[in-house]
């Protein structure tokens, strides 16, 4: 009977009633297992370092150079300038200027420059140059301000300018930042600095403009506007103390002028006269007589007219002034010495109307001075408000304008001292130089990965052909199968029959 019998495959360990196999036996099992596929393990873990070995002996040889730059932090050469330096940040952006200098943009440009690529080179040829060159770059960051660059090619020749060059590229853009934000800041603090200013003078020039055109109703001008509108008042009142006096004056002068009516007395002289020439008159006709009737008549008329006068008693007016002064210009001119009374009276009530009229322009100048007065202190409130305001927005652009004048200093500043640093805070430590002896690998590292790489190939082809191996093997996996205990085992007979 052999020793195993084929079954449909099923999985090695499989769970019974009473629970998995145990560790011991679950051991016995890998072991087994790589008893038999021994041969497997150990073939390729014996040819594969041989493999390694000849692969390194004849891998092709390269050389290579490096070049080492120091890149210090700027507050660390004068800790009293830390504020206005600009940090350089190079371990969080060595990932991205890694990328960069490895770009093809960058790489392109070095080739260029050392004349790799020509004019009118075809594109694929150009493409492959720039690709090679920026595969055999490499950067790395020792500590925190070491950079060590490293380039590899097949020849020793020209290797150390493509390097320098490179080198001269990775500083250009550590610095890029910098000096784009120096310049940046500059030329952006300088328009905003301008623009700022305009405005300033702007808001200057309205703050005056406006003083200029409420410049009595000011703040400032409030109290002397009181004490105006309060003289004033009192000056007012005192006008119209006055204009009561003049207005009695007038009154009583134009009432004393009436009582006298020079009107009046013509009247009656010329009364006396018509009474003398009708006296004259009957003495030479009768009553009935053309002359003696016309003085009768005329007499009537006169001593009605007197009599309408004398009953009125009213002033006298405008018109009635003015009759006077023709009458006492008339007598004046006549040479009648009879109408010096009238011409005093006269003058009086003229002197008198023209006080009067005097008093009252006084009042009405007094009063529209008060309303002006009145108006400007009424409006000195709003006035203050939007001065106030247009005064706050002067000091806020003044204070923006000196925090931008400051800011621009600072960046022009920051700018000198970067420029004066740059001596000192960029150094390379170790030029790129020429390598006189080639890099080959090491032999060694080949066999010990030929060694691991034969152990791995041998353990996953031992366990994929244990996978499918669907043989029998353990009493276990027969009383998984068959759902019966095993009694008992035959043990491997050799042809004879006989146990082995």
């Amino acid at each position: 009977m052999s020793e195993t019998m084929t079954l449909p495959a099923m999985p090695i360990t499989t769970a019974t009633e009473g629970g998995g196999p145990p560790i011991t036996e679950i051991l016995q099992v890998l072991l087994a297992a790589a008893w038999r596929r021994r041969y497997l393990i150990v073939l390729p873990a014996l040819l594969l370092p041989v493999i390694g070995l000849a692969v390194g002996h004849f891998a092709a040889s390269s050389y290579e150079t490096k070049m080492t730059v120091l890149i210090q932090e700027p507050g660390k050469l004068n800790p009293f300038l830390e504020d206005l330096a600009v940090k350089t940040n190079l371990k969080d952006r060595m990932a991205a200027l890694t990328a960069l200098l490895t770009s093809r943009h960058v790489m392109q440009s070095v080739a260029e420059d050392l004349g790799m690529v020509q004019p009118g080179m075809p594109t694929p040829a150009a493409d492959a140059v720039v690709a090679e060159l920026a595969s055999a770059v490499s950067v790395q960051l020792i500590g925190q301000e070491m950079v060590e660059l490293r380039y590899r090619a097949a020849k020793p020749a020209g290797i150390n300018r493509v390097l320098e060059r490179i080198g001269q590229r990775f500083v250009e853009r550590v610095e890029a930042p910098e000096n784009s934000s120096m310049r940046g800041s500059v030329t952006f603090l300088s328009d905003e600095l301008g623009k700022v200013t305009t405005r300033l003078e702007t808001a200057e020039a309205d703050v005056a403009r406006y003083r200029a055109q409420h410049a009595q109703a000011l703040p400032e001008q409030r109290g002397a506007n009181l004490q105006r509108l309060a003289a004033q008042r009192e000056q007012l009142a005192e006008r119209e103390m006055r204009l009561a006096g003049a207005e009695s004056d007038f009154n009583e002068t134009r009432a004393r002028l009436s009582r006298t009516d020079p009107v009046i007395g013509r009247l009656e002289q010329d009364i006396v006269a018509i009474r003398g020439d009708l006296a004259v008159l009957r003495s030479r006709y009768t009553d009935e007589h053309s002359k003696v009737q016309a003085a009768l008549h005329k007499l009537d008329s006169l001593e009605s007219e007197r009599s309408s006068l004398l009953k009125a008693g009213a002033e006298l007016s405008t018109a009635d002034i003015e009759r006077m002064w023709n009458l006492a210009a008339v007598a004046r001119k006549d040479g009648d010495g009879a109408q010096p009374l009238l011409v005093s009276q006269v003058a009086t009530l003229e002197a008198a109307r023209t006080r009067l009229g005097q008093v009252k322009s006084e009042i009405d100048n007094l009063r529209r001075g008060i309303a002006e007065l009145d108006a400007l202190v009424e409006a000195s409130g709003e006035v203050e408000r939007e001065l106030g305001k247009r005064q706050r927005a002067v000091a806020e652009t003044q204070e923006l304008a000196q925090s931008l004048r400051k800011r621009f200093e600072m960046a022009k500043v920051t700018g000198e001292l970067s420029r004066f640093q740059a001596a000192d805070r960029i150094k390379v430590i170790d030029r790129p130089t020429e390598p006189t002896r080639p890099m080959k690998p090491l032999s060694l590292l080949f066999a010990l990965g030929g060694l691991v790489g034969g152990l791995a190939l041998g353990i996953g082809l031992a366990t994929l052909l244990e996978i499918s191996d669907t043989s029998v093997r353990r009493i276990r996996q027969m009383e998984a199968l068959t759902g019966i205990r095993v009694l008992a085992r035959i043990p491997p007979l050799d042809p004879a029959g006989r146990e082995t």
